[in-house]
């Protein structure tokens, strides 16, 4: 999950945090993505805290799934319109992933950091790389399952890849799992441990926004990248 941050009262500032795996999607670029349910039940629960944040729903040229629609959790696009995007430097970072297209907008991210809000980006391990390599700045957090036990049980349950599909995103998770070391933090979501994570996430937000020296974000000018 990665997230750029807007700041109290320093607007402009970003954070991003980043969380790899499958999780982030099991079928989809990062590790809150793969267990989307906790990872919404996660953001419900930070912004009933007050926090105030923007989730950026990445663009796809994937099909949507039973119980998505448009914008809820990606916004759906044909290859036709990625491939514009791409050309008109509209997506902050684009990769493919399991034979489909996903992007992080520009427009919103650049929105919401203007208006003084935090804005989180899920996105996988390579995407972050390369958020990592355009805005160095951004603050990255690693969110792992308790074991990998765990994150077998939450795909399985899931019910949305074939055994062929659950091998390979398990592979990919532990391949994933060894990149930790480049993120700034790491919070391990525990089966019924919910809460905790939450108030990990909290916490590593407040204390960005407690910094001296904030850390600014201007995504334009890495526009050319």
């Amino acid at each position: 999950m990665t997230a750029v941050r807007g700041c109290y009262p320093r607007s402009n500032t970003s954070t991003v945090g980043a969380a790899g795996l499958p999780i982030t999607a099991s079928s989809n670029p990062d590790i809150f993505r793969a267990v989307s349910r906790v990872s919404e039940r996660l953001e419900n629960t930070l912004k009933q805290q007050g926090m105030d944040f923007y989730v950026v729903p990445s663009v796809t040229t994937r099909a949507p799934r039973a119980g998505e629609s448009e914008g809820n959790p990606y916004h759906f696009v044909n290859q036709e319109t990625f491939e514009r995007l791409v050309s008109q430097n509209e997506l902050l970072e684009y990769a493919n992933v399991h034979g489909n297209w996903y992007g992080q907008p520009r427009k919103p991210i650049r929105d919401n950091l203007f208006a003084g809000r935090d804005v989180l980006l899920k996105i996988d391990v390579k995407g972050a790389a390369t958020i990592r390599s355009k805005v160095p700045e951004a603050i990255f957090i690693f969110l792992i399952p308790g074991s990998i036990e765990e994150l077998t049980q939450r795909l399985t349950e899931r019910h949305t890849e074939t055994e062929e599909e659950l091998h390979r995103r398990l592979a990919d998770a532990r391949k994933e799992l060894a990149e930790q070391q480049w993120y700034d933090y790491l919070i391990a979501n525990r089966q019924g441990q919910l809460q905790e994570a939450v108030e990990y996430l909290r916490a590593i937000m407040m204390a960005e926004h407690c910094r001296v020296h904030p850390r600014t974000v201007d995504i334009e000018r890495h526009r050319g990248g």
